[in-house]
């Protein structure tokens, strides 16, 4: 099993759907409440993407919770990318598809690269967020101002700020608040 010195990563790991009732991934730790039980990175890090996809960055930080031993927490992200576990071009379609309806392609394309996300895993998102974010941008506009447009500059420069703030480019913007219905 795993242990914070094991460098041992044969250890089969499985999906909780795969598993037979009763066995778990940390099976055969001490159980002895004097003795202090070792954590299992690998069964952390399992758990931890179980509940969502994470990026490689955000992963990395939440197993150095656990252990400062770099090379264990290298080891056991390699064996996750390896098996399909973890993938950053997942984790970013995922991200995109969760902020599109309320964000811009700025506002999403900033929070991709604060994941540390490879140009190539965020540039074919980029095509496929300016090609709906005209669409994207009027709905919000809707959902927030009922399809009015502004009559006052007063009016005009809240909705201006509004759709700004989500991340719309200003020529979207424009052509938003521009137009006769």
């Amino acid at each position: 099993m795993f242990s914070d010195t094991d460098d041992n990563f044969e250890q089969d790991i499985s999906r909780t759907s795969e598993r037979r009732r009763g066995e778990r991934l940390d099976q055969g730790f001490a159980t002895s409440p004097s003795e202090p039980r070792p954590v299992n990175l690998l069964a952390k890090a399992v758990a931890i993407l179980s509940r969502r996809e994470y990026s490689e960055v955000e992963l990395r930080r939440k197993l150095s919770q656990y252990t400062e031993d770099q090379a264990q927490i290298d080891a056991v992200v390699e064996r996750l990318q390896r098996e399909n576990w973890q993938s950053d071009q997942r984790f970013a379609e995922n991200f995109v598809i969760s902020r599109q309806q309320r964000w811009g392609n700025q506002k999403i394309l900033h929070a991709l690269k604060n994941h540390q996300l490879t140009e190539e895993t965020v540039s074919e998102l980029k095509e496929t967020l300016k090609e709906t974010e005209f669409d994207r941008a009027l709905e919000v506009w809707n959902r927030k101002f009922h399809g009015m447009l502004p009559t006052t500059p007063q009016e005009r420069a809240k909705q201006i700020r509004f759709l700004a703030s989500r991340g719309f480019s200003a020529d979207v913007v424009r052509k938003i608040l521009s137009r006769r219905d």
